[in-house]
């Protein structure tokens, strides 16, 4: 979901040539969704749209991952993924734990495979609580045999990006949300992709996009504002963790912000105009917990890219998902020459490609 600010951030134009040998930190969840969604179409398999394989599961993440790792390789860039770990109580409200309900399906869809029910094995790998999980740990599979670095945070994906960047271990975070700002990550990527097009939710149409760069300093100068009151701005408005005060959106919860400066004065001075009951102090302390302290994997080695596993890959998306094995094949002939050249542009910059972390740190800015 995450918060509504596109209204309010300075987004800038940057070139795909502004991001060569820059090492970019993913929120995965975020990045695999979009790619699962842009395959989507009304009417293909009468299952929503969705690309399924002979097992009855979709594969159209599977294919977005490859060729979005080998893109960033044919640009020069280094992707870290983050994925997402336990939800914290707060976002539970508001979305759910699937890790208990994906454990069940995930034994029934076996069993309804193996028995050759094959109607009831595609219910299933399109259930709510069986899909998502799935495509996750599959997507951790294929990274792995990519040869791509993924971390698995404690909690949000877009925190551990943010702390990837506030380490300087990453140059950009790359979500299409606005929370890892909340995070405090002091640059955001949105729009990288080869195509440079969105799908429309809801709707089989795209929308033509550019690459933007976002910079939390230059947006929270341009608001006025610091980052304790970009979060008590968020405590108004609906995120994944509280679903905002009615009738209090972006450009009211600025306006608030800026003539109080906290969320404990607007309340006491706005009680009257607005319904602030459900947000105690409690559920104040709590978000403001999850945004400025968050929980996170401190990366005290360097990160490592190795060479694409072929065997793996094949393995993977030819036996277990039975994918044209020669158009694979191809994309990953071409991964294999993108990654060696973007290593050799690495090292021709930084040196060896194992001390990119110690390496890097001086050509942050």
């Amino acid at each position: 979901m995450g918060i509504k600010l596109q209204n309010l951030v300075i987004r800038n134009k940057i070139e795909f040539s502004e991001l060569a040998c820059k090492i970019i930190a993913i929120d995965a969840p975020n990045i695999v969704m979009s790619l699962f969604n842009f395959a989507r179409k009304e009417g293909v398999n009468s299952s929503g749209g969705t690309i399924l394989d002979r097992t009855q599961r979709p594969i159209s993440h599977l294919y977005g991952l490859l060729y979005r790792v080998n893109f960033f390789y044919s640009k020069k860039i280094f992707p870290i993924f983050c994925f997402d770990g336990k939800d914290s109580e707060l976002k539970k409200l508001n979305t759910k734990d699937r890790l208990n309900d994906f454990r069940f399906t995930e034994k029934w869809y076996q069993q309804a495979y193996q028995s050759g029910n094959r109607e009831l094995a595609k219910q299933i790998a399109l259930s709510k609580e069986y899909m998502w999980q799935n495509i996750i740990q599959e997507s951790k599979k294929l990274l792995s045999a990519l040869g791509v670095p993924f971390i698995e945070s404690p909690a949000s994906a877009e925190s551990q990006c943010a702390q990837l960047v506030k380490e300087k271990i990453a140059h950009y975070s790359n979500s299409q949300d606005y929370d890892s700002l909340l995070f405090g990550c002091p640059h955001l990527l949105q729009n990288v992709s080869k195509s440079l097009k969105r799908k429309i939710q809801g709707r089989w149409t795209y929308q033509k996009v550019v690459p933007y760069a976002i910079h939390l300093k230059e947006t929270l100068n341009h608001l006025g504002i610091d980052q304790f009151q970009l979060v008590d701005m968020a405590l108004m408005m609906e995120t994944d963790y509280f679903p905002g005060i009615r009738s209090i959106g972006p450009k009211t919860a600025l306006k608030l912000i800026k003539q109080y400066n906290t969320i404990e004065t607007i309340i006491k001075k706005e009680y009257s105009k607005y319904d602030f009951l459900d947000l105690t102090h409690e559920v104040i302390m709590k978000i403001r917990k999850i945004f400025l302290v968050p929980e996170v994997v401190k990366i005290s080695d360097s990160l490592s890219w190795t060479f694409p596993n072929e065997p793996q890959i094949l393995s993977l998306l030819c036996q277990e998902h039975n994918l044209n094995r020669e158009r694979v094949e191809n994309n990953v002939t071409k991964l294999i020459t993108n990654f060696e050249k973007c290593k050799s542009y690495f090292e021709g910059n930084f040196g060896k490609l194992r001390n990119l972390q110690t390496t890097l740190d001086s050509t942050f800015i």
